[in-house]
């Protein structure tokens, strides 16, 4: 039985001489922005008369008591684990209260958008991408693997490389973003950010504070959005790169982790999961993901090695806005794919 589906608690404490049992469920899956019910059983009628709702230690709501209470939770409160408190009255005297986790999914359910290829572009089939992100008219691009990691800035319809920087044999290349100048690039597992011009010459380097890998990156032009393997993406402060709020990423029936390459594209990230050939679109106030696009037929275009089809999985997302088309390509694809969105 889903956890999400039942929580049953039995509970005594003595009110005005009658025992207090009560048996409660939550009805349905929690959904943002909508009703979310309680189902009350006064197993032994007692007397009463209130119930005061908190989450996360925050009084929500106090309302007469019944078989079935409702609350909504709203956008202000993040998707994922929260805890609800249950306190019952008797005539303004406190008689029983309760505490339960309760998980908080998306109210919205995501929409499946379709797509048209424009073109496609030689793309070089020993780059492991991590990274992929336009920057005045130039793709850059963020390799992975020890040994094999650096950053590459260049023309994508010729393949011609401006610039070059690789990383020492020890760091393992992750997400790459460009904001204000400057070419931020993460590492797996070594906690390190590395920060260049648009030259690719290096000019700091960072420390996480609380994620333990990198994963994904992207900017909304003022502040940076990193993965990080989990289902959290968090809100970086460039300055610094401080970590500092997330969100946890959902849609209205589960949790997704492993969300991996960023970009951000007209007020949404776009994400692909590891080893998913897919892209969700998220909304950055609340973690919910919007809409999918299915690219798994581009992999059918793809060169790979049945052997090793699951180094070969989609990863790399960037967007022209001049052209306002998505280009998308994977680790050690062979290929570029110029998409057109099409809108419902």
């Amino acid at each position: 039985m889903k956890k999400w589906l039942i929580i049953l608690l039995i509970g005594s404490l003595w009110s005005c001489n009658k025992e207090v049992k009560l048996d409660i469920k939550l009805q349905e899956r929690a959904q943002q922005n909508k009703a979310i019910n309680l189902q009350i059983n006064n197993i032994n009628d007692s007397n009463i008369t209130q119930v005061e709702i908190l989450i996360d230690g925050k009084s929500l709501q106090k309302v007469a008591f019944n078989n079935t209470i409702s609350f909504t939770l709203d956008k202000s409160f993040k998707l994922g684990l929260h805890q609800l408190q249950l306190n019952f009255f008797e005539d303004n005297q406190p008689v029983y209260t309760k505490k339960m986790a309760i998980e908080l999914f998306s109210g919205v359910k995501p929409k499946m958008l379709s797509y048209k290829i424009i073109k496609t572009y030689p793309h070089n089939p020993s780059d492991f991408v991590q990274g992929f992100e336009f920057y005045k008219d130039t793709l850059y691009e963020g390799t992975g693997l020890n040994g094999e990691s650096k950053i590459i800035k260049y023309d994508y319809k010729t393949g011609k490389v401006y610039q070059k920087t690789d990383l020492k044999r020890r760091y393992f290349g992750e997400g790459i973003s460009i904001l204000n100048d400057t070419v931020y690039q993460l590492t797996w597992q070594s906690g390190k950010v590395f920060a260049y011009n648009t030259k690719l010459e290096k000019i700091a380097d960072y420390k996480l504070n609380h994620t333990v890998e990198g994963w994904g990156l992207c900017n909304d032009g003022k502040k940076l959005y990193q993965s990080d393997g989990s289902e959290k993406i968090w809100l970086i402060n460039p300055k610094g790169f401080k970590e500092e709020d997330y969100i946890n990423i959902y849609t209205d029936k589960h949790k997704i982790v492993k969300i991996n390459e960023l970009e951000w594209v007209n007020g949404k990230i776009y994400s692909n999961v590891w080893m998913k050939n897919a892209v969700a679109v998220i909304n950055p106030e609340t973690g919910a993901i919007e809409n999918i696009i299915n690219f798994a037929d581009l992999v059918k275009q793809v060169k790979i090695p049945p052997q090793n089809i699951h180094d070969y999985v989609l990863n790399g997302i960037a967007y022209d806005a001049k052209t306002k088309h998505l280009f998308i390509t994977g680790k050690r694809w062979d290929k570029i794919f110029e998409i057109e969105i099409i809108q419902p």
